[in-house]
């Protein structure tokens, strides 16, 4: 039989009533899931850890780096690892591991819930259950499961939060269909030959939605700060302003004074692509980088996480930025 670990996290899926002071202990959460979903002992051997007990809108990279730790720390013991999660900031936690544990030769997948597990209509009981079995598969990458679908973690983008199917994976087909049967695809990862381990990242990134009526003043302050990158998630392919409130100079200072400037999209479908418009080529010559097909959230987290790794190399991050590391953008 398999062994994995579940650790909790927080969110809807156990809300828990705990007195402010009270630390939730391992046994808590096992006792709790336990009592509603028993029969889970016989899909694996099954240890329980809580690495931090918060709504998910309160993560910071510190509780990233925990659970990556917990992960490491306890690799070479487990089969594989289920994150139970809070859903609103789940796609970031799951980028973010994708990249600090690289490598990976064992399933690492976060789940939660719409409605905590104790409500009778609780979407935590499938979703649970699913991703354990899951867990007990060969899918040697960090993954979401929720509703029915298994998405690679930094492809999937949060989409409702009143529907049970909440997440998307736009622009990657998912790694497996839960149904009467479980189909796993052949859009999974290769396992690693050895697990890296990075935890090095820089919160020195901001990124803001293009309008029309977004005046290139407004962002002056940016200049002025300590940021190190910025994303602009621009329109359709890559597209913004370039007569009136042209934002082409802005980005030539920003590029011209060491900082990165990516260009995302506000379309969750397709990709950015820098020389389809007029838009785009200016762009690129003021320095602005296209961020592909990634998702906004990988985006950020990615530039975070690179610039942990090489701080003082605008360059060399420019070149990775359009890299696969994890399998979040298309070769």
């Amino acid at each position: 039989m398999k062994k994995l670990l579940i650790i909790h996290t927080g969110g809807t899926f156990g809300m828990l009533p705990i007195e402010p002071s009270k630390t939730l202990a391992p046994a808590d959460i096992q006792k709790y899931i336990l009592t509603y979903l028993p029969e889970i002992v016989e899909i694996a051997q099954i240890d329980f850890e809580v690495a931090f007990n918060i709504d998910s809108s309160n993560i910071q990279i510190h509780h990233w780096q925990k659970l990556a730790q917990i992960i490491t720390e306890k690799y070479n013991a487990y089969d594989g690892f289920v994150i139970i999660h809070g859903t609103d900031a789940m796609v970031y936690t799951a980028s973010a591991l994708s990249f600090i544990l690289q490598g990976l030769s064992k399933p690492v997948i976060l789940t939660g819930s719409q409605r905590p597990l104790a409500q009778i209509r609780s979407d935590a009981r499938s979703n649970l259950i699913s991703s354990l079995e899951l867990a007990t598969y060969h899918i040697p990458e960090v993954s979401i499961f929720f509703g029915r679908l298994l998405f690679r973690g930094n492809r999937t983008l949060k989409i409702s939060s009143t529907h049970y199917d909440a997440f998307a994976s736009p622009n990657y087909p998912p790694l497996a269909e839960v149904g009467l049967d479980i189909t796993l695809t052949k859009n999974i990862l290769p396992p690693g030959k050895a697990l890296n381990y990075r935890e090095k990242f820089d919160s020195r990134v901001f990124s803001f939605h293009f309008h029309p009526g977004l005046a290139p003043e407004y962002l002056n302050c940016i200049l002025a700060s300590q940021l190190k990158a910025v994303v602009i998630d621009a329109l359709g392919a890559g597209n913004m302003s370039i007569y009136e409130n042209s934002l082409i100079p802005w980005i030539r200072k920003m590029t011209d004074t060491g900082r990165i400037v990516v260009i995302s999209s506000q379309s969750p479908y397709g990709r950015v692509n820098l020389d389809l418009y007029k838009s785009g080529e200016l762009a690129q010559k003021a320095g602005g980088i296209s961020c592909h097909d990634m998702t906004l959230p990988a985006a950020i987290v990615k530039l975070m996480f690179l610039l942990g790794q090489h701080p003082n190399d605008p360059q060399k991050i420019a070149t990775l930025l359009s890299q696969p590391i994890a399998g979040e953008i298309a070769p």
